[in-house]
């Protein structure tokens, strides 16, 4: 963990040694309370580096188990109207879907029982799939809510948000959930249903963060807009008068953590160690910028950095 994170959290009153009581952060009220100091780790489609396929419950466990606080998930609703968890419109990328449903791939075209009939594409699951369905079949939404005691960052991708909203009160999931969308609407049809939802819209340039800011969205309380990471410190210099934080991806800059990780596990020329140094001098300067939550493929990794010794310690 760089200075850095350790000056913040020693201004929070983390970690002083002053004799004081110190304040220990959850994930849940880091994402709720823009005061937090410790900035939240969000595992893109759940990589942490344990070698799951992506968006399954067993790399939900695994970012779990290593200490990651949130999972970035992709959920979608199926034929008959159930919330599914798949990045991409169809299956066939990533599981057996076209040998089953061949010309109807979509998952807005298959049922939820079409859809947990699929095997994830992992050699692990070939001959018995349902010997490890955590690893084998993909997750239903419902399902990743109840088995983790994680956050979900929710990158809507199709379906109702309303029944959304019903489905994440339902699970007593409200605290846990961050709802993303660039439309806005989604956004509020969510909050009808979840009046208290967390929810985060996208924006790009200067002018479309100062209107998310503006009175005209003070219904939807925000808490947290996905930026630009190569624009931190602008952005941030927007939002933080309105008590709003960035969140950003790893690999979206020139010079983003994700990227140096990226070579460290490559083995490049200049060295694994010296990679991941460059990756998390390159993480401090967001913090630093004002940045406050990392969508990455490096879930493992970034905790393991920014939570040495467990989630707000």
């Amino acid at each position: 963990m760089g200075r850095l994170l350790v000056l913040l959290l020693a201004a929070a009153g983390l970690g002083c040694g002053d004799g004081s009581p110190a304040r220990t952060w959850t994930p849940a009220e880091c994402l709720a309370d823009p005061t937090c100091p410790v900035p939240l780790v969000s595992a893109h489609r759940g990589n942490c580096g344990a070698g799951e396929p992506e968006n399954t419950l067993a790399a939900y466990l695994s970012c779990e188990a290593r200490g990651v606080p949130m999972v970035e998930i992709d959920p979608r609703q199926t034929a008959d109207g159930f919330f599914v968890i798949m990045h991409d419109d169809t299956v066939d990328r990533t599981t057996d879907g076209e040998a089953r449903f061949p010309g109807r791939t979509e998952v807005a075209r298959l049922t939820l029982a079409e859809f947990q009939s699929l095997v994830m594409d992992d050699p692990r699951c070939g001959d018995d799939p349902d010997a490890d369905p955590d690893r084998c079949r993909p997750a239903t939404l419902e399902a990743a809510l109840a088995r983790t005691a994680l956050l979900f960052d929710v990158d809507f991708k199709a379906g109702d948000a309303v029944a959304l909203g019903n489905l994440v009160l339902a699970a007593g999931a409200a605290s846990r959930v961050l709802v993303f969308d660039s439309n806005v609407q989604t956004l509020r049809d969510y909050r009808t249903v979840v009046p208290d939802g967390i929810v985060m819209p996208r924006a790009y340039v200067d002018f479309e963060f100062q209107t998310l800011v503006g009175p005209d969205n003070a219904d939807l309380a925000l808490r947290w807009i996905h930026g630009e990471a190569s624009l931190v410190a602008q952005e941030a210099a927007i939002l933080a008068p309105a008590n709003v934080r960035l969140y950003v991806n790893g690999w979206d800059a020139s010079d983003g953590p994700d990227l140096f990780l990226a070579a460290a596990a490559a083995g490049g020329p200049d060295g694994a160690e010296t990679q991941r140094q460059r990756a998390w001098a390159s993480l401090e300067a967001m913090i630093a910028a004002g940045a406050r939550c990392f969508g990455t493929d490096y879930g493992d990794q970034y905790s393991a950095y920014l939570y040495p010794a467990g989630f707000g310690n």
